[in-house]
């Protein structure tokens, strides 16, 4: 399989919102990194297939649209490269070094054997072709939720899995059951072996499926790392699938769309009980109305 890889040298004024025409266009992580003074290279993975030059131009055109909102764009430079999977795989491993999140999470690549510190729990991972490694912040908001609000013996449910990551760690950290959902293949079949390595497919199944299709009765935690729009869509179904107490994990959205997903939150019968941010990006912290 090919892969489009676009890469968009911009100003850092701009680079939040660049980072969200990206993620929303393609829907996978996104490297960031300095490209000199004044600038920052933003990096970004398409499917190569019939719509691709469609989406390219869409995402040229919404890039050339900032400076009417009032952003510096700087050079705006958009550049392409076709890449098969492992060029994509090797690009993460450039950037992809070992972390810690929260009190507790030391997030490391399965080909790095830097020693943890003490007492960390440790979940190794290889993102292969799925969103998640760690690196992106709404994946660090959600882990930090989970390090701060998951108590042992919950059972979590993980929305848009990608690698397995929030599954990962929500296991590792003493849930009782795990299910994680992904709609891509390729995510699933990622999610399923980087379960295996971390020894706990035990308490993780993974599946392949929409948002919290399969999921019966309730669950004490669930995570959704998605764009602002499949919140729309996902957080009206959501409530019949909270126990009394539960929390609802809600990241992926930008700061200019956490208006419009904080309504449907409400329309849909939760509550923001906290709201975390990194940047641009935003993380809700919701749980069913009383």
């Amino acid at each position: 399989m090919k892969w489009l890889e676009i890469t968009v040298t911009t100003a850092p004024p701009a680079a939040e919102a660049v980072a969200d025409i990206l993620v929303e266009s393609q829907g996978g992580g996104i490297e960031e990194m300095p490209a000199g003074p004044g600038a920052v290279r933003l990096r970004g993975y398409l499917p190569v297939g019939p719509t691709t030059a469609v989406t390219v131009d869409a995402i040229r055109a919404r890039i050339g649209a900032l400076p009417g909102f009032g952003l510096d764009v700087g050079p705006a430079t958009i550049e392409t490269a076709e890449v098969d999977d492992e060029g994509w795989a090797d690009a993460w491993k450039t950037h992809f070094t070992p972390f810690a999140v929260g009190r507790r999470l030391w997030i490391t690549p399965t080909w790095v054997r830097t020693p943890p510190p003490p007492g960390a729990v440790v979940i190794e991972l290889d993102p292969g072709m799925a969103f998640g490694s760690g690196l992106h912040p709404s994946t660090r908001l959600c882990l930090a939720v989970l390090d701060q609000r998951l108590q042992p013996g919950d059972t979590v449910v993980d929305v848009g899995a990608g690698s397995g990551i929030l599954s990962i760690a929500a296991a590792k950290l003493g849930a009782s059951r795990v299910l994680a959902i992904d709609a891509d293949p390729v995510a699933v079949a990622v999610a399923r072996a980087n379960v295996a390595h971390n020894n706990v497919a035990a308490v993780v199944e993974v599946a392949e499926g929409d948002f919290l299709s399969g999921v019966r009765g309730t669950v004490d935690v669930v995570v959704a790392n998605l764009t602002a729009d499949l919140h729309l869509a996902f957080l009206p179904t959501a409530r019949p699938h909270l126990s009394p107490g539960a929390v609802l994990a809600a990241s992926g959205i930008t700061e200019h769309r956490a208006q419009e997903v904080e309504g449907t939150a409400r329309a849909a019968g939760l509550t923001i009980v906290e709201t975390l941010r990194s940047g641009e990006w935003r993380c809700l912290v919701l749980a069913a109305a009383g």
